[in-house]
Formats: structure tokens, C-alpha cells, sequence
């Protein structure tokens, strides 16, 4: 969503990297006169629309929150990113509150340009130049086979020292790490790694292939949480049992117990397991009696 009254056309910077999963919303009012159609016309893959609202004071801050809100609640179950491209601090109390309630992943830019930026100018030219191996010569060590968080250790190090040989400074470098390292033991590993870059940087792709010979390593890592993400059929028995006798005790009806008690069994075992049933209760059943079910049952999510 691009506050147009507040960034203009530099806002738009970017948005010819941008693909067919994107979507662009220009909010503009009759005020913008100099509307620049050139680089609106080099949008990349993405679709966009122009939504004129009236003008006046913040009038268009007030629509971008308003729509936010619907976004939030309409993509609550999905994987996506809201983004609002603004310089407007205001928003980011709104994001804050959004963030929390619906789960996604919601941020403000400047411009939808967001890219890692290399070292240009070391502290050292003479010597980063001259010890600096190029991009096939990175050979990290072998990756240990017997304890997952020693194999994120060693991720998180090899993906850190390539990185910064490769000329990312350590702020990006470390951005990089982390983003690997939360997908390690994901069944679509390398994929999770490209998306969580695109929907961090306009040109994730090129920091995916600088680090790929590293990451490939890690591609069949089983996760940490193995044994209970695959919880048996018997173990699901006997917790939609519990689960079903807690809030019986509680004085819920029988097609609230039931309910509950699916949703639990479906997420037992299950990564982030907790926060999708904690929002599935609490949309279903209000804030309220919603947080008190959940406090309830989420031991035996």
C-alpha cells in the first residue's frame, strides 16, 4: 500500500523487481497532480490498482489503517506480508497493534526497494582486496550429524563468515544468518530460505545464489521437534479425551468442547502449532472467552 500524498513516485523505487504474488495499491487524493504514470507503468510481474480517497488532513493515513485492518483479518491464515510504503512514523503504532493481533508479517518502507547493501568501502581496502576470495572459493566445514542445535550453530557461522567475505556488512550479514537458521529442519528448506530473502529484500534472489552453496548443505536437517510433530494417533486419543473433560469441568457446551477439542488435536505436535490454534479459538470465540479456552487447553498443544 503506498501512501502516495507522503512518498510520491520515489516511493514506487523497486517495483519492477516485484512478481506476480505481489500486489501494488496506490492511495492517492486530487491533490497529486504530478502523478509520474512512467514508473508506475514498470511494476515487474505484480497487478496494481489506484484508489483516489477524498482529500484532506491525514485523510489518506486513515484509509491505508483502515484498509490494514481488513487485509489483517482477511489473510490472518495465510502466509504474506503487508507493507506500507510511507515515512509516516504514525503507522507504525497501527502495524504494532495488527502484528499482534492477526500473527502476519506487516512492516513499513520508504520506498518498496529494500535491498542488503555490500561493503563498499572496507577500512582496509588495500587488504579486503587482496585476501578476498571470490564466491566459488567459499569452503565451509562439514556440518556435525548428531545434535540439531549444534548443527544450527555451525549454520549460523558458516552462513556469517561467507557472508562477510562475500562483502554483506555484519548488520546484513547477521539479518542473513538468522533468517537461515529459523528454517533449518524445514521439510522445504532451501525454498523457505529464498522466500523468508525475497520478503525481506527486493533482490533476495541474488542473496539466496550468493549463499546457496552453503545452504544446500543443510537442505535434509531434521528439525529439533521431530517426535512430537509427528505425534501418534494413540497420543492424539488421549489428549482430545483430556482436553474434552477439562472444559466439560469448565461448563461449556458440548459443541464448544467438541470444537476446541478438534482444534487442538489438529495443531498437538504440530510447528506453531500453539499460535494457530490460539487464533482459531480466539477468532471463533471473542478475545475474551476466547484467551480463557486457550489458557485452558495450550499444554496440550
Amino acid at each position: 500500500m503506498i501512501d502516495f500524498e507522503n512518498v510520491h513516485s520515489d516511493g514506487l523505487e523497486g517495483c519492477q523487481k516485484l512478481e506476480s504474488t505481489d500486489h501494488i495499491i496506490i492511495f492517492f487524493t486530487q491533490n497529486a497532480k504530478n502523478l509520474d504514470m512512467s514508473g508506475i507503468a514498470k511494476h515487474g510481474g505484480a497487478d496494481f490498482e489506484m484508489v483516489e480517497v477524498p482529500a484532506g488532513k491525514q485523510s489518506a493515513d486513515i484509509h491505508i489503517a483502515s484498509y490494514l485492518g481488513y487485509l489483517a483479518g482477511k489473510y490472518s491464515e495465510d502466509k504474506c506480508e503487508i507493507v506500507i510504503v510511507s515515512q509516516d512514523t504514525d503507522y507504525d503504532n497501527v502495524i504494532k497493534f495488527w502484528k499482534k493481533q492477526a500473527g502476519i508479517k506487516i512492516t513499513r518502507r520508504q520506498k518498496i526497494q529494500q535491498q542488503p547493501q555490500k561493503v563498499q568501502q572496507p577500512q582496509q581496502p588495500k587488504k579486503t582486496t587482496q585476501q578476498q576470495p571470490s564466491r566459488k572459493k567459499v569452503t565451509p566445514a562439514k556440518t556435525p550429524v548428531n545434535v540439531s542445535g549444534e548443527k544450527e550453530t555451525k549454520l549460523k557461522q558458516e552462513i556469517m563468515q561467507a557472508a562477510r567475505t562475500i562483502g554483506y556488512d555484519t548488520s546484513t550479514a547477521n539479518k542473513i544468518a538468522k533468517l537461515s537458521t529459523g528454517m533449518l529442519g524445514s521439510r522445504s528448506f532451501l525454498n523457505d530460505v529464498m522466500n523468508a530473502f525475497n520478503d525481506e529484500w527486493s533482490n533476495g534472489a541474488e542473496v539466496y545464489e550468493d549463499l546457496k552453496s552453503v545452504l544446500s548443505k543443510y537442505a535434509n536437517v531434521t528439525a529439533r521437534k521431530t517426535v512430537s510433530q509427528t505425534a501418534t494417533a494413540k497420543d492424539k486419543s488421549a489428549v482430545n479425551k483430556e482436553v474434552m473433560q477439562i472444559l466439560s469441568k469448565a461448563g461449556l457446551s458440548n459443541d464448544v468442547v467438541a470444537k476446541v477439542a478438534s482444534i487442538v488435536v489438529k495443531n498437538h505436535g504440530v510447528k506453531k502449532g500453539k499460535q494457530t490454534a490460539y487464533r482459531t479459538i480466539v477468532s471463533r470465540y471473542g478475545q475474551e472467552k476466547g484467551l480463557d479456552i486457550y489458557k485452558r487447553v495450550k499444554k496440550y498443544i
